[in-house]
């Protein structure tokens, strides 16, 4: 099951090594969230990890710098999606260039999702879980048990996740699950992370 960890939205303490210790430990794909950073920050960001770990991440904005690393891929917001014309070439354009890498999207809705599989590698649903900082499911589980096996290998689980989540995701099909608040709300995000993959390990459940 694929395993995503999405950056804190706020810069935190040691935070580059902390997300490179994630990726040396296991982490196969790292989402760089920072929307607030400009293209040259980004870069200049980016350029604090290794060139094997910038093979693991995925970038949120400033899709062109996929020109200057190795990156494993990048996300398309909604509205990126909406400039149907625009999207397909900047798609075409870095495909001839870069070869093969990961476009991912998020949707909140299944609507959405039904649009949106077809064209993307992975994609986000969310929120999915209940958890004690507020998130509320916005799917039924039944619903998502019939639904999410039709649309096989793409669809990850986010919002509200904790170590609980695992199993659930897995019960309910998902082809992964991505993690933010719980790591970075916990003093501890490395502990928390070495939590996560044995919990994959105890539930036998492989990491891609």
């Amino acid at each position: 099951m694929k395993l995503i960890v999405i950056t804190p939205s706020k810069n935190i303490e040691n935070e580059h090594y902390i997300l490179g210790k994630m990726i040396d430990m296991g982490l196969p794909a790292l989402h760089i969230r920072k929307p607030k950073l400009s293209s040259e920050n980004l870069k200049s960001y980016i350029n604090q990890f290794t060139k094997a770990q910038q093979k693991k991440i995925v970038i949120h904005t400033h899709h062109n710098l996929l020109w200057n690393f190795n990156l494993k891929g990048i996300h398309v917001s909604k509205r990126h999606r909406r400039r149907k014309f625009w999207f397909a070439l900047s798609k075409a354009k870095l495909r001839l260039r870069r070869g093969n890498f990961l476009i991912g999207t998020a949707c909140k809705s299944l609507s959405s999702l039904d649009e949106t599989y077809p064209n993307f590698d992975y994609v986000m649903i969310s929120p999915v879980f209940t958890n004690p900082h507020g998130h509320r499911p916005s799917f039924n589980p039944t619903t998502l048990k019939r639904l999410i096996p039709t649309y096989p290998g793409k669809v990850i689980a986010r919002g509200g996740a904790t170590l609980d989540s695992i199993q659930k995701a897995k019960e309910l099909g998902f082809a992964g699950i991505a993690f933010q608040r719980y790591i970075w709300d916990n003093p501890e995000p490395l502990v928390t992370f070495q939590n996560i993959l044995n919990k994959f390990h105890e539930l036998a459940i492989p990491v891609e």
